[in-house]
């Protein structure tokens, strides 16, 4: 079957692309192949961006929680801390704008629920699309292109 497939992905095309024969239904089988290895693909790089995702936001809550605790000791020593005004240099746009398309995700699963009422549904509807607007707001801030949140 491997050699099969071979032959027929490359026949005649130079290895660029498929190319059509007459068993129809083979074309067919190895099409459907193709997109099921992608489809694993696909899921494979999304896992691993939410991975990634959830590792760097415990970084940044451990990181916020250890500036909190350093000004915290500084001041009871009555020297001047400055470790949360300095963590707010630290940005992560791209980290903020996944985990936001992600809870966005998860009120959309809500409303696709049976939970869900039509009360409830304009209420979520409204909550997700102001989860994505402030994530990509948050990120344009910090990529400079506008000087603060919603200008």
């Amino acid at each position: 079957m491997k050699q099969k497939f071979i032959e027929w992905f490359t026949k005649n095309n130079n290895g660029c692309s498929p190319a059509m024969e007459d068993d129809i239904s083979f074309v067919y089988e190895m099409t459907q192949h193709m997109f099921e290895a992608y489809q694993a693909g696909v899921a494979e790089g999304e896992a691993k961006c939410a991975a990634l995702a959830a590792e760097s936001a415990g970084m940044k809550k451990f990181c916020e929680d250890a500036a909190f605790d350093a000004d915290y000791e500084s001041e009871l020593l009555g020297e001047r801390g400055g470790f949360v005004d300095g963590l707010s240099l630290v940005k992560t746009p791209a980290t903020d704008a996944f985990l936001a398309e992600v809870r966005a995700q998860g009120v959309e699963m809500f409303m696709e629920s049976d939970e869900c009422s039509q009360e409830a549904y304009g209420l979520a509807l409204h909550f997700a699309a102001q989860l994505r607007q402030d994530a990509n707001a948050a990120e344009l801030v910090a990529a400079g292109i506008i000087t603060k949140e919603g200008g």
